[in-house]
C-alpha cells in the first residue's frame, strides 16, 4: 500500500493529537517580536506530565514503514526545527497491531509541532529527501518503548514539491 505525505496544516490532525503552527497560530500561542528576536509559546503546557527531551536523527523519506510504537503513559511532542520531517500516525485498535489501513504520513516544517495523544501509533520522523534530526519531548516510561511491526505494508511516498524545502 503506497500512501502519500501530505502537510500537516492539511490534514485535519485532530485525531491523533494537537497540531500548533508556531509562528502562525493566534489562539494557542503568545508572540512577542523585538528588534532582535521573535518568540512563539503555547499559551498551555504541551504535554499533561513532566518530560523528557530526546532527539533523533530520522532516515531519509520516501521509505517503506516497518513498526510503529505507542505510548499509553505519555503523550509525545514533535518539533520541527530546521528541514521538513515525515511522521506516520495511526489511531489505535486496542490490542491489534498497527493496521496498514491506518496509517497516515504528515509532513511537519519548521515552526510546525505534532503532539500526539496517548495509545496513537508513530514512528521515527523521517527527513524528506536526506537524514534529518529533531526534537521530542515525552514522559518515559518504566521499560523502553515496544516497537511493534505493522500489518500490511505501507511505503510513505513524498510529492517532489516537499523534497525542495
Amino acid at each position: 500500500m503506497i500512501i502519500r505525505a501530505a502537510a500537516i496544516s492539511e490534514f485535519e490532525f485532530a485525531h491523533y493529537g494537537i497540531y500548533y503552527n508556531m509562528p502562525k497560530d493566534g489562539e494557542r500561542v503568545m508572540h512577542s517580536r523585538t528588534a532582535s528576536y521573535e518568540d512563539h509559546m503555547t499559551r498551555l503546557p504541551l504535554l499533561d506530565t513532566s518530560a523528557h527531551l530526546g532527539y533523533t536523527v530520522g532516515q531519509s523519506a520516501p521509505y517503506t514503514l516497518h513498526s510503529m510504537e505507542k505510548h499509553a503513559h505519555t503523550m509525545e511532542a514533535v518539533f520541527c526545527a530546521a528541514a521538513p520531517i515525515v511522521l506516520c500516525v495511526a489511531v489505535s485498535r486496542g490490542s491489534l497491531p498497527p493496521q496498514a489501513e491506518d496509517v497516515r504520513a504528515v509532513i511537519l516544517k519548521p515552526g510546525d509541532v505534532a503532539v500526539l495523544n496517548r495509545g496513537i501509533w508513530h514512528d521515527a520522523c523521517h527527513g524528506l529527501g536526506r537524514q534529518t534530526a529533531y526534537y521530542y519531548l515525552a514522559s518515559r516510561g518504566e521499560a523502553p518503548a515496544e516497537w511493534v511491526e505493522v500489518e500490511g505494508e505501507v511505503v510513505v511516498e513524498t510529492d517532489t514539491f516537499y523534497n525542495g524545502l
